[in-house]
Formats: C-alpha cells, structure tokens, sequence
C-alpha cells in the first residue's frame, strides 16, 4: 500500500460517530519522510491532506461507520473513543489500524481543536 497515513480519532455511542479533524503524527527522525520510523514524534491537526470534506465523508462511511455496524451486528456495539489509522491511497482510504482509545501524540494536537466540552463529548458515548 503507498500513500499518506493518517489519523482519524471519533467520539462513538454503539451506533453514531463524530470524527475528529484527522491528524497526523511524526514518524521519521529526518525531514522529507527520511530515516528510520520512530513511531511518533509529535503530532499536527488538522492533517491537510485528510481536510477536503468529501474524503472525511467517504472515511466516515466506508471505514468508521461500517466499523460501528459491524461491531453491532456482531453483539459488541462499541461505545468510547475510535481511533483508526488510515492510509490514503490513489483508491481511496484503507484502515490501517485500530485503537479502542485516544492515541497519543494525536490526541495532544486535536484536544485544544475541541470548541465543546470534552466531558459532556465522553459522556454521550
């Protein structure tokens, strides 16, 4: 697979999610991708290249809610926080990986985005 990773973390009740603006994390220890992969140094949001709405809906769609039906359909509705990471691709994104958590150093970067009460966002999941 090649493309650009990204981030995307959703408030979930077992049927709903509400993304996050995607982020994106650090990985390489030099500049312009180069060297070894660090695993996260530091994080941004929002993610440019995950900004234009129409991808944010199809990543919604394919990948976080059909994530959420699944689950459901399977007897485990999840409830909490989502993170999935997403590769996007020339066609269209593909699920890397998930989280049943925030994952950090995202999370440090899309928190101070949050213009609603983080408690009040928790506690409706």
């Amino acid at each position: 697979l090649y493309g650009e990773e990204i981030s995307c973390l959703a408030f979930c009740d077992g049927e709903n999610a509400v993304l996050m603006p995607p982020a994106q994390d650090h990985k390489r220890v030099f500049d312009d991708d180069q060297g070894k992969n660090t695993g996260g140094m530091g994080a941004y949001a929002p993610a440019p290249v995950g900004e234009n709405a129409k991808l944010q809906a199809e990543i919604k769609q394919t990948c976080v809610d059909r994530t959420l039906q699944a689950a459901k359909s399977e007897g485990f509705p999840f409830t909490g926080v989502l993170y999935t990471g997403i590769l996007i691709t020339a066609t269209g994104p593909k699920v890397l990986e998930y989280n049943c958590r925030f994952g950090d150093p995202e999370t440090q970067s899309l928190l101070p985005l949050l213009s609603s009460d983080l408690f009040e966002a928790m506690a409706s999941c």
